[in-house]
């Protein structure tokens, strides 16, 4: 069996009876890489012993060399009173060699790496398997035994006290490696231990980076190398360089290399391949780990401007709460006029407390906060922000809730977002009544690459410039300060199905707000995002869109009288309350009407009789 990776290290260590130092080859499961946690602890004074399995086929290219020690990794050297390392022809039999370390030696036991040494080398006979491993006797309850990340059914063996040898691959493969001597060493042999792609689709023509991870397991230093990168689907489509990099013996490196694939074709899935090869322009010794699949992406031709969603949880009772606001007033303040153009702010007014804004909808969204306490309670704060309701990756719990942050970082933040191509386009239009203070809305758009589970539309109308309240001890009351943002009406807490022909699709809602708002300070904000009622940060939002309210009336909607010219087949007319009436045109009664075609364009329908 092919060994998923061989690890290598180049250490000069002085074998007694020979005159120069001896470079010891390093075989095993682990890349080479150490716990610092055990997932096996083992009660009281116990014994335990560890190994892996290298097989005839594994040690084929080593025959006429010799187990010259083993690499042991520990997670843990607390409470280890001894660590016997061991090469042996089956889990249950004699040692062919050993060497001990303990307290009293010289060389004591290690967290990390211990690099154990036979006194006697012992010869690879071909044909044979062998068992690497090492025992540990400890003085009291200890985590000692490290597992590492991989999949080898030789990998992981325990003999726990009283139990039986087991295979333990479900914690892993254990941090052992055999110490190889002699001439047969490989010469020139890398490894592509990682490839991937800096995203889950190619758009046709562009640039994509692959970030790959190149290790020379040969003891001859490497220069250069060939790097090739192409489509399963299309092997002739090939992406090849040569890769000027100096790798010693047991060195590991990191690349990213930008490269480009023409005539993908749309519509259609790729596998990429990625492969190392001729090292210094010498055949590679074990080809076999020199080639991975790097994943599968999608092509498709044309992605959209992101506007991105910021919304925030403030009330009049956090004493934070007006310094946030200036902060987001510096920041779009500080942006050029596209990228105002494209952030769209949703205030709610709950986290800590409520006031006299608060809708229903505020009070649900502290469901995003997801920090509960030993007693199930939900610890809720203001000023607090969520960014296209995407992870935050610092907190212990799933939330996308963050808090304030400065300016600077607080633009970062949001142009970073802003330059996150969307698959999803969103448009805004409608019709306001000013007498009745409804709004007709309508949004539609279209998905190149469909990566919602559960799309949802989510429709509010916000006011800027509102006065707060007069009552004593509300933050910003009777200070001249004016709120911002103010939700006033939603279509849904979690959003609502939108209607699908294809790819594209419409969504049609009335909002009403209270009397008093000034239209002239209102914007309607809109945005296709996922939902899952299960998990906060599975809710991510897509794209958004806002639209002043006076300017809804207008906003790429134009007018048909001619009926006849309508292909009936195509489209879908709304009433204004946003209604689906279906694609018969001869039978609606005289009105004004909202006509959608299969990619969500609009037109007002004036039909008389």
């Amino acid at each position: 069996m092919k060994l998923k990776s061989l690890i290598i290290l180049l250490a000069a260590i002085l074998i007694p009876g020979m005159a120069s130092a001896q470079t010891f080859y390093k075989l095993g499961y682990c890349n080479g890489k150490v716990a610092s946690e055990s997932g096996l602890e083992v009660d009281g004074a116990a014994t335990v012993e560890a190994a892996i399995k290298l097989s005839a086929s594994d040690l084929q290219r080593f025959s006429g060399d010799a187990f010259a020690g083993v690499n042991a990794g520990l997670a843990n050297k607390l409470n280890v009173l001894r660590l016997t390392a061991w090469v042996r022809e089956s889990l249950d039999g004699e040692n062919l060699a050993d060497t001990v370390i303990d307290l009293h030696s010289k060389q004591r036991p290690r967290t990390g790496w211990n690099v154990m040494q036979f006194k006697s080398p012992v010869a690879i006979e071909s044909g044979k398997d062998y068992y690497v491993g090492y025992t540990v006797e400890q003085t009291k309850k200890a985590a000692v035994v490290s597992f590492v990340d991989g999949t080898s059914a030789n990998g992981s063996f325990v003999k726990l006290p009283g139990a039986d040898w087991t295979s333990r691959t479900d914690l892993g493969v254990l941090s052992i490696e055999a110490l190889i001597s002699g001439d047969n060493l490989p010469k020139h042999d890398l490894q592509l231990t990682e490839a991937s792609f800096d995203t889950d689709y190619y758009l046709t023509d562009s640039t994509i980076s692959l970030s790959y991870q190149v290790r020379n397991e040969g003891i001859e230093r490497v220069n250069y190398y060939t790097l090739k990168v192409w489509p399963k689907e299309d092997p002739e489509n090939v992406f090849t360089k040569k890769i000027n990099q100096t790798l010693n013996y047991g060195i590991e490196r990191s690349n990213l290399q930008a490269m480009q694939f023409k005539n993908l074709e749309a519509g259609k899935t790729y596998t990429f391949m990625a492969s190392i090869e001729k090292p210094d322009d010498f055949d590679d010794e074990t080809p076999a780990d020199n080639e991975r699949e790097v994943c599968t992406l999608p092509v498709i031709n044309k992605v959209f401007p992101r506007t991105a969603i910021l919304e925030e949880f403030t009330t009049e009772l956090c004493s934070n709460c007006p310094a946030a606001a200036q902060t987001l007033h510096d920041m779009i303040e500080g942006m050029d006029a596209d990228r105002q153009s494209r952030l769209a702010i949703v205030c709610h007014h709950s986290g800590f407390h409520t006031d006299s804004f608060t809708l229903p909808c505020d009070e649900d969204y502290v469901w995003f906060f997801n920090n509960y306490n030993n007693m199930g309670q939900l610890y809720t704060y203001a000023p607090g922000f969520m960014l296209d309701r995407i992870k935050e990756e610092g907190p212990a719990y799933d939330t996308p809730v963050f808090n304030n942050l400065p300016v600077g970082t607080f633009k970062e933040k949001v142009s970073r977002e802003q330059d996150v191509p969307a698959l999803y386009s969103l448009t805004v239009t409608g019709h306001h009544d000013k007498e009745t203070r409804k709004i007709e809305v309508t949004v539609s758009g279209e998905s190149v690459l469909e990566k919602l589970e559960n799309p949802r539309v989510t429709v509010y109308l916000v006011e800027d410039n509102v006065k707060p309240s007069d009552r004593p001890g509300q933050a910003g009351a009777s200070t001249g300060y004016l709120h911002n943002h103010v939700t006033r009406a939603y279509n849904a807490t979690w959003g609502a199905p939108a209607e699908w022909t294809g790819t594209a699709y419409t969504y049609s809602c009335t909002l009403e707000y209270p009397e008093g708002c000034s239209p002239a300070n209102m914007q309607v904000v809109a945005f296709i995002g996922n939902y899952d009622p299960k998990n906060p940060v599975n809710c991510e939002i897509a794209n958004g869109a806002k639209v002043n309210l006076l300017e809804i009336s207008t906003n790429g909607i134009g007018c048909i009288r001619d009926m006849d010219a309508i292909d009936a087949e195509t489209v879908r007319v709304y009433d204004l309350s946003g209604r689906c009436l279906g694609n018969d045109t001869d039978s609606l009664p005289a009105g004004i009407y909202i006509l959608r075609d299969a990619l969500g364009n609009s037109a007002k329908i004036l039909k008389s009789k």
